[in-house]
């Protein structure tokens, strides 16, 4: 920090030092992170709104296409099973209530016939009495169906068996020899008023199934197939065309394994994760764990659960749905499908992720871009601004232009204003403006008494010396002179206060407090001897008549302050301290002689210079009437060092 800017904080008020002291956050931080956080806080609030509008709407497709697709194989499956229910529950109730006679065959034919004819995926009724033989109608293009079901020993058994049960259910798939195919039995009691008047069965065979979820396959990319026990299948679309023989399988459920269906994909569903949810190790869990196969997507919970296994390099994806109303193994509901089929929606959700992620990278450099280049011109602006409390106008940079309007405006008119500051330093003492900040910190000055010193100086012949030259080298060369003469002054701490004509006022004194501004005075009197002696020397190497100066030195009270008019004031001093000093300055004109600087001194300010007189010896010249003074004054000389005394 500058000595000037040190002076002027130690001048702040309490109020200013304490808002002085707060913390305060560089614009360049506020900007930056500013622009960027705002950005970042901004775009990154729509990109996550829009992220997950989009995910819940990516996956909520998805969960709606798999529920779609297992509601339709669902919806098949229960289409094919749930009429032959609907028979034997609607067989027993009509025997239950006597609408029909079991001993009236005719009647009770057309009956069960006209329920068959109805339900095209029912293979076939029956109605097995324990008093007679079993009655039995096939379908008409399954006439076969009828031996199967009047098979004497295995009706038997299923009488036997149905008479302790009291509503229709269904029994695990069994095969039928008559048929020469596996099928799905349910069987249920007909009671009227307690007494058991036999067992309805009605059995459905799964070939229309398989070939319903052929036809779907050939539709749609979703492959569907049935799974009984987790590792037998009901039906499959490549069924459809196949017989299978499981008259002699007695340890196992007459149906094809995946092994044996020959399906790669199918036979891999448990590939990764068993039936049980247990990883097998072959996919992203390890061996032995427990692994969450259910599906919940944006926040729906659905009885769908999944698995994924790897067929030929190609993931494929299985969507499971257990059906357990058929038996007492419950049905497993399986549709597949490739899973490009699923990462071709989640890849466009992924791109669009990757897009959002991209424009709000770019947003956010963005911002910190153009908060960076506002903060730098700002910061420019701040630096140059902290360069005019030193009040050194000469060295504060220029700022550049800029495309942002208002700072653009800013620099104009900052470098505008130091333009105009350089010019008023010209004018203005930048020395006496330091002292005065330092003493009242910028508050306005108030007019007072002071003891000061006050010099005069003025060139004798000048204007003789002025016809010589022309009016530019004139200006120069005074320019050049008063330079001189002002650094002698200030480096005694005394304040030039004008240049009249081709004389300089100077005092010391005010504004600082300066009990020794006498002594001050004479030493700069004494330095000034050795610029009029350098001037000398100049002229006479230019062929020109040696510079003479004379100098007046007069100490005593005089009125300090701000005084001028209102458009035009002045720090400067008046009374008759000023009237003295410039009398003995003119005083010199009449005793210089050949001599080329004469400094004449008052009583008064030998008096105040006190001891420091002894340097600079003082010579006693008399007592000298002044113009426009009563009485005479006792003058002093200064002697030069060369000059006799």
């Amino acid at each position: 920090m500058s000595d000037l800017a040190k002076i002027i904080d130690t001048q702040c008020g309490a109020e200013d030092c304490l808002d002085r002291r707060r913390w305060r956050l560089p614009i360049a931080w506020v900007l930056t992170l500013g622009f960027g956080g705002l950005m970042l806080l901004a775009v990154a609030s729509v990109f996550w709104l829009g992220i997950q509008t989009s995910g819940r709407n990516t996956y909520s497709l998805l969960l709606d296409k798999a529920e779609l697709a297992v509601g339709i194989a669902e919806a098949r499956v229960r289409a094919q099973l749930d009429p032959a229910r609907t028979q034997v529950d609607k067989l027993t109730e009509l025997l239950g209530r006597g609408v029909v006679d079991p001993d009236d065959e005719p009647r009770l034919e057309d009956l069960m016939r006209g329920m068959v004819v109805t339900t095209p995926q029912v293979a076939g009724i029956a109605l097995i009495r324990p008093d007679r033989y079993p009655l039995a109608v096939p379908q008409e293009n399954t006439p076969q169906a009828a031996t199967a079901m009047n098979n004497g020993a295995e009706a038997q058994r299923i009488m036997m068996e149905t008479m302790g049960t009291k509503n229709a259910h269904w029994i695990d798939p069994v095969w039928a020899d008559g048929l020469g195919a596996t099928v799905m039995l349910v069987k249920g009691p007909a009671r009227r008023e307690g007494r058991f008047l036999g067992a309805v069965l009605s059995a459905v065979s799964f070939t229309g199934l398989s070939r319903f979820l052929a036809d779907m396959a050939k539709e749609s990319d979703l492959n569907s197939f049935l799974l009984f026990d987790d590792h037998y299948v009901l039906a499959h679309p490549a069924m459809a065309g196949r017989k299978f023989n499981f008259a002699h399988v007695t340890d196992r459920p007459p149906l094809p394994t995946l092994e044996e269906l020959g399906d790669p994909i199918a036979a891999a569903i448990w590939s990764e994760v068993d039936a049980n949810d247990i990883a097998t190790g072959k996919g992203e869990g390890k061996a032995g764990e427990k692994m969450d196969t259910s599906i919940d997507w944006s926040g729906r919970r659905t009885d769908v659960s999944f698995r994924r296994a790897l067929v030929n390099g190609t993931e494929y994806i299985y969507l499971l749905k257990s059906i357990p109303d058929y038996g007492e193994h419950p049905f497993t509901l399986v549709v597949s499908m490739r899973g490009d089929d699923v990462d071709q929606e989640i890849g466009r959700f992924t791109h669009l992720l990757w897009v959002g992620f991209g424009i709000l990278i770019v947003s956010v450099l963005v911002a910190l871009w153009l908060g960076k280049m506002m903060s730098r011109r700002i910061r420019r602006l701040s630096k140059a601004a902290v360069a005019l409390r030193n009040l050194d106008f000469q060295n504060v940079p220029r700022l550049p232009d800029s495309r942002f309007r208002e700072l653009s405006d800013a620099a104009l008119a900052f470098n505008t204003m130091i333009t105009g500051l350089r010019w008023f330093e010209t004018y203005v003492p930048k020395a006496l403006v330091l002292r005065l900040i330092q003493r009242d910190g910028g508050r306005d000055l108030v007019s007072e008494e002071r003891e000061v010193t006050v010099l005069f100086t003025d060139i004798k012949g000048f204007s003789t010396l002025a016809q010589t030259m022309s009016p530019q080298n004139t200006a120069a060369w005074l320019n050049r002179h008063f330079t001189r003469i002002a650094a002698c002054i200030e480096a005694e701490g005394g304040t030039v206060d004008k240049f009249i004509g081709d004389a300089v006022m100077a005092f010391w004194g005010a504004p600082d407090d300066q009990p020794d501004h006498a002594a001050r005075a004479l030493r700069a009197a004494h330095a000034i001897a050795r610029v009029v002696e350098e001037e000398g020397e100049e002229a006479r190497r230019h062929g020109l008549p040696p510079v003479c100066l004379r100098v007046g030195l007069h100490s005593g009270p005089v009125i300090v302050g701000n005084i001028g008019a209102a458009s035009r004031i002045n720090y400067t001093i008046v009374g008759d301290t000023v009237n003295m000093a410039a009398r003995l300055e003119a005083l010199g004109s009449e005793l210089i002689g050949d001599e080329c600087y004469v400094v004449l001194v008052s009583d008064d300010t030998v008096l105040a210079a006190g001891s420091c007189t002894v340097d600079m010896p003082l010579t006693p010249i008399g007592a000298y009437s002044l113009r426009g003074r009563t009485g005479q004054v006792d003058v002093w000389r200064l002697v030069m060092p060369g000059q006799g005394e």
